[in-house]
């Protein structure tokens, strides 16, 4: 009697571990754990400082207080998000995530983006529509003005800490703090640093309803600064969402450094033709460079595995933020039909590459 099939298992199949490479940027980021202390101290100013406006916003009526303190929870939330996100990112590199699991990371910080939204954005509006139709009374200013003082002081102290890590990794790259800030791939560094800016709007634009409520008499003055910060807010994790989007789908090395790859493969004299050339953000401050190239002829296998680990090592120095270099040897050029050739027409004669083997 015949054994019934086994079931299948799609589980790959055992290898020794190969330890994963970091680029010389994430090395050096993590040595430093400037992102990890930047999260502390966000994320213990905001617990303090949105339990402060919860109070205020309760005692004074204030729907700008109120909206303020959504906005410093949906800051709490975030920074927890994106310090579960630093840990994730620890774990090691297994036989179904090979690479590691740092590019969790941009996955993380979308799912934060998002909740500042949800959380922040749609309370401030619901709760400005709600005074702009009902109405309600504003008094106890005193205690209003004492919270937003303390709070644009404490969110004060943390956007100078962001700002000066983010100037320290800025003079690294050699680039100015605001042009870092666009084009980086550390997610965690942007949100601190876009999120305590907001903060500081946000509590002007809710001092600035409650002077107008207060002094000018105008009713709706509140409700509409409640109804700004929520569009703040929407406008804040819009902006960090879409560089992640990107990140998230593969996004390249910016044109100028793609470049420096271009021109570090083109320098290597075992190199004949350059095909094609990806380099593609895996994690944080990691790219994935790839390549397909034609060598060029009279190189043995040893003379060739020289050379490209001599490219591997300029590569690796030249951009610290490339990780891994993956380079594609083929006997094809630019513009060759690639289906109208074959196995036999790639010849080997005594180990070495012989390009008068191809056909013209």
């Amino acid at each position: 009697m015949s054994e019934p099939p086994r079931p299948r298992v799609d589980t790959p199949p055992a290898r020794p571990p190969v330890a994963v490479r970091h680029s010389l940027a994430a090395l050096r980021a993590g040595e430093g754990r400037g992102s990890q202390r930047s999260i502390a101290v966000a994320l213990l100013a905001n617990l303090v400082v949105g339990a402060a406006k919860l109070v205020a916003g309760l005692t004074t009526g204030s729907a700008a207080l109120l909206a303020e303190a959504g906005h410093s929870a949906a800051d709490s939330v975030n920074e927890m998000l994106l310090g579960l996100s630093l840990r994730h990112a620890r774990r090691p590199a297994d036989p179904l995530h090979p690479l590691g699991h740092e590019g969790a990371r941009f996955l993380w910080a979308f799912l934060a983006a998002i909740s500042s939204f949800l959380i922040g954005g749609c309370l401030s509006i619901a709760l400005a529509v709600r005074e702009l139709l009902a109405g309600a009374r504003v008094d106890r200013y005193p205690v209003a003005w004492i919270v937003l003082a303390v709070a644009f002081g404490a969110e004060g102290i943390s956007l100078l800490q962001s700002l000066a890590l983010t100037r320290r990794e800025a003079a690294l790259w050699g680039e100015s703090t605001l042009s870092f800030l666009r084009h980086t791939s550390e997610p965690t560094l942007r949100a601190i640093v876009v999120e305590d800016t907001a903060a500081l709007i946000g509590l002007i634009l809710a001092g600035g309803g409650l002077l107008l409520h207060q002094f000018a008499g105008l009713a709706r003055a509140d409700a509409i600064a409640a109804l700004l910060i929520g569009i703040l807010l929407a406008a804040t994790a819009f902006g960090l969402a879409r560089p992640l989007a990107d990140l998230l789908i593969g996004r390249s090395m910016l044109p100028a450094r793609l470049e420096r790859v271009y021109a570090i493969l083109e320098q290597s004299p075992s190199i004949d033709e350059i095909l094609s050339v990806q380099a593609v953000y895996g994690a944080p401050q990691e790219v994935i460079v790839g390549a397909k190239v034609h060598p060029a002829p009279g190189q043995t296998a040893d003379d060739l595995a020289i050379a490209l680990d001599g490219i591997d090592h300029a590569l690796r120095q030249e951009l610290p933020e490339v990780a891994e270099v993956f380079i594609d040897l083929t006997s094809h050029r630019a513009g060759s039909g690639e289906d109208e050739r074959g196995p036999s027409d790639q010849t080997e004669d005594q180990g070495f590459y012989d390009e008068s083997t191809e056909e013209d």
